[in-house]
């Protein structure tokens, strides 16, 4: 097979059943339903079961960063933490090489995607508390840990999603949300600067917490999924993503808001206690992640991120950037 291009399902399954000792091998199916931008994903049932066949570029840069999540999967689970384990194959490895692809093959691991419920953002905050203190001395791959794909204020993204509110509705209240969110991203910018950011802890973090990446059964979580993203960084970069996607992200209710955040970080510092820097710049650091995806997934998505237009975002951003502000100034205060 060493010359073989990947060209369909059946070479992928000849490849399997080359390398792995898993009794009949069918030929994969494509997961439809599956987010596939970064790797091809297959779902192969054999005579050992079924599993998750996913496919990389074989590249230096993609290998080593392979061989990294493979033993932090290994790692995480010595340690307790559920994870979709990697199949060895024949030989032992944890992947197979071809001449311009690899191949990993991981257990398929039933569940769904994260429901927000009082349990689960409970079993979420503990899992990543448990990671990162379980990880601590880990070696990691070299990595700028105090730079973060959301660590900088949005301002030409969000100049750019403000044009597209105003064309879909120019009056003074839409005037008014941008102004407050831009208050808002200015005193983020000045928490967040990048001289600021020795003061954050570092260590291994997972780079990507959100319920997608979180298998649940239930109220079980079965898996922490899609290492890819993990590495050296800044603490609250992990714990600012788990609360803007689990806490903040579907409501406006400061009831909700107040109750979800609380949750999730108390069942977090059970396990590791934030320092009292990432408590002052956390709720910035939520929302200027917050602020960033939505306006960069609105031109990906249609126009239309989870069925909100520009215009309408202005306004739940405006109501979920203030709520913010006020735990940011409680935290530093004491007082909204």
């Amino acid at each position: 097979m060493s010359n073989t291009k990947l060209t369909g399902l059946d070479i992928v399954g000849d490849v399997i059943r080359e390398n792995y000792d898993l009794g009949p091998v069918k030929t994969p199916k494509q997961l439809e339903t599956t987010h596939q931008r970064r790797h091809r994903k297959m779902l192969v049932e054999t005579g050992a079961g079924f599993f998750l066949a996913k496919t990389y570029r074989n590249d230096p840069a993609t290998v080593d960063s392979l061989y990294f999540q493979h033993h932090l999967s290994t790692h995480l689970d010595r340690k307790g933490l559920p994870v979709a384990h990697i199949q060895r194959t024949r030989d032992g490895r944890s992947f197979v090489m071809q001449d311009t692809w690899c191949l990993e093959l991981q257990e398929f691991v039933e569940g769904h995607c994260m429901s927000v419920t009082a349990t689960t953002l409970e079993v979420s905050g503990s899992a990543l508390g448990r990671f990162h203190q379980v990880c601590q001395g880990v070696p990691v791959p070299p990595r700028d840990a105090r730079k973060w794909r959301f660590s900088e204020v949005p301002r030409e993204t969000f100049e750019r999603f403000f044009t597209l509110a105003k064309e879909e509705r120019e009056d003074e209240a839409t005037i008014a949300h941008c102004n407050n969110i831009v208050a808002f991203l200015k005193e983020a910018g000045d928490v967040l600067d990048i001289d600021k950011r020795y003061a954050f802890e570092t260590g291994l973090i997972h780079g990507d917490w959100h319920g997608g990446n979180l298998l649940f059964l239930d109220d079980e979580l079965r898996a922490i999924i899609d290492l890819e993203f993990s590495g050296d960084g800044c603490y609250l970069e992990d714990i600012s993503y788990a609360v803007s996607n689990l806490c903040i992200r579907t409501t406006t209710s400061k009831e909700k808001m107040g109750f979800r955040t609380e949750t999730l970080l108390n069942a977090y510092q059970n396990h590791r206690t934030l320092s009292y820097a990432e408590h002052l710049a956390l709720f910035y650091a939520v929302g200027v992640k917050h602020v960033t995806t939505v306006c960069y997934q609105t031109p990906q998505q249609g126009g239309r991120v989870a069925g909100y237009s520009p215009a309408q975002w202005m306004a739940i951003l405006d109501v979920q950037t203030r709520w913010l502000a006020e735990q940011s100034h409680q935290a530093r205060w004491g007082t909204a």
